[in-house]
């Protein structure tokens, strides 16, 4: 039984685009619906880590916001070596029987 020589998306990494775009078409799709798998993952695992980190520091960050008199905007707070910089932008309330 032989293996099929197939790219992964580890070697498109660090293969020529021309060598790329004479795959066959086959490769080029498995490719493509690889990668995105692969970027939901990663956006999935950005997502966890965000909600890591506003359990961490989302208090911290209200009380540097109330600290400095704002509701919203930019604070940054120092956490050991690291400054930790966090936007709460504003939202705007629309009233939509008064427009």
């Amino acid at each position: 039984m032989t293996i099929p020589n197939t790219i992964t998306l580890d070697a498109l990494r660090h293969t020529p685009v021309g060598d790329i775009a004479a795959l066959p078409p086959e490769d080029l799709a498995r490719l493509q619906a690889d990668a995105d798998v692969a970027l939901r993952d990663a956006k999935s695992l950005r997502d966890w880590l965000d909600g890591a980190i506003a359990l961490k520091y989302g208090d911290r960050a209200a009380q540097a916001r109330h600290e400095a008199g704002k509701d919203t905007g930019t604070v940054r707070f120092a956490d050991g070596p690291v400054t930790v910089v966090t936007d709460l932008p504003k939202r705007v309330d629309w009233d939509q029987d008064k427009l």
